[in-house]
Order: structure tokens, then C-alpha cells, then sequence
């Protein structure tokens, strides 16, 4: 099976920087599932850069920033997993001389083959796009069998998480999902972007959202144990 994961930036992070707790426990969630699968890994930028800050930069600067900040995630954590033993290769949306090599679908899937986990930095290269699009983009590109989508809450539910009335789902359609997030309204979406859903809705690729912070194992999301399912069936 192909797997396409997202990690939040947020899930790598203390005090703004990369902890090698964090990265442990994401090699630990690999190592489980390796050997049985072919893993790309989009990391966010959430830990160094968040544009929603509103800070008097210019819009695209900013989402240019973030796309460095997921950069620097993915070499952090390709680097990680080679150093303990799991062969891996970083990509990126484009090229960085001496540093990062831009990613093509030859030498993805040529990598992807010879069991190599696959960090691809860079979002999607242009502004105003999320990682979330980018997660989804890349699981239609590369024909992923399965999203992981790990997010800073639990599950997705049926309204605004903090609200107290607000009931997890244990699965759901694409259809239902993106019918349900047009009707919250764009402003209180809390599980991907608009633009992410509706490509996701279109191709009906697997999804499994959860905290990758609240699991033990990976192995629970799999299992059906933990976050909500999205699947068309």
C-alpha cells in the first residue's frame, strides 16, 4: 500500500524549534509500517512560520517563508530517519543548489520502490496553497492508496471541535465531508481547506485524520481505534 502522511509542524515542535522527542516518536510510527507499505511524508511549516499571524508582511512573502519552514522540516526529519537506519530521501517543490533537489514523479516512485521513505519539502511551490492541498495533491499525483492526515485535534467532528456540543465522527464520505464543511462555512472549517476537500471529494482517496500527539501507535489510526475515517465505499 502507498501512503501519503502529513505531519503538522506543530506536532515537531517546542518552543518553536524541532525536538528529537518528536521526531523519535514519528520514526517510531514508520518503523511499525515500513516494511509492508511505500511512505511519502509532507511535513508542515507550522513550527517556524504560521501566516495567519498577521504580521505586516506581504502575502506571498509570508506563504514563501512557510514553504522554507516545511524545507527545513523535511530535511530535519529525512535526515532523522537515515541516521537511525531507515533509508530516506528528501525532496523539494523546487531546487535549493547544494542543499535540496526539486521532486519529479521518476524519481519518487524510483526511490518509493527501493524502499526508501520518501520527505517532500516545499509545499507545492506556489502561495496561497496549504499543506493540506499539497498532502491531497500529492496522494493524486503519486496514486496513494491511503492519506494519514495527522492535525492538532482528535478527529473531525460534526461542528467547531471546542465547541462542548460537538460530537466526534467515527466515518464519513468524501461527499458528506465537504457537503458538511460548505454548510459550517468557510470561515469555521477546522478539518482541511475548501480547496483540499474538494479535490479529495473528486478522487475519493482514503483519508484518516487524527492528533498524531494522542496516539501511541500508528498502528491505532489503522486499526480504526483512533481519529475518524473518511471513505467512500
Amino acid at each position: 500500500m502507498r501512503i501519503v502522511m502529513k505531519i503538522s509542524g506543530e506536532s515537531l515542535k517546542k518552543d518553536n524549534n524541532i525536538t528529537e522527542s518528536s521526531l523519535d516518536k514519528l520514526y517510531e510510527n514508520i518503523l511499525e509500517i515500513k516494511d509492508n507499505n511505500e511512505i511519502i511524508i509532507i511535513p508542515g511549516g507550522g513550527n517556524f512560520w504560521r501566516g495567519r499571524n498577521n504580521l505586516a508582511i506581504n502575502k506571498v512573502i509570508s506563504d514563501q517563508i512557510g514553504m522554507l519552514g516545511t524545507i527545513m522540516n523535511a530535511l530535519a526529519i529525512s535526515s532523522y530517519l537515515t541516521e537511525k537506519g531507515i533509508s530516506s530521501t528528501c525532496y523539494g517543490a523546487f531546487e535549493i543548489s547544494g542543499l535540496i533537489k526539486k521532486s519529479n514523479v521518476n524519481d519518487v516512485n524510483k526511490d518509493l520502490k527501493e524502499g526508501k521513505i520518501i520527505v517532500l519539502g516545499g509545499g507545492l511551490g506556489v502561495p496561497n496553497l496549504s499543506t493540506d492541498m499539497t498532502t491531497v495533491s500529492k496522494a493524486i499525483e503519486y496514486n496513494a492508496d491511503l492519506i494519514l492526515m495527522s492535525k492538532n485535534y482528535n478527529a473531525i467532528y460534526d461542528k467547531d471541535p471546542k465547541l462542548s456540543s460537538a460530537n466526534k465522527i467515527e466515518k464519513i464520505s468524501h461527499q458528506e465531508l465537504l457537503n458538511m464543511s460548505i454548510k459550517q462555512g468557510i470561515s469555521s472549517l477546522t478539518i482541511l481547506d475548501l480547496e483540499a476537500l474538494v479535490e479529495l471529494a473528486k478522487h475519493k482517496t482514503p483519508m484518516y485524520v487524527y492528533n498524531g500527539a494522542a496516539i501511541e501507535s500508528i498502528k491505532e489510526v489503522l486499526n480504526g481505534k483512533k481519529g475518524t475515517r473518511v471513505i467512500t465505499e
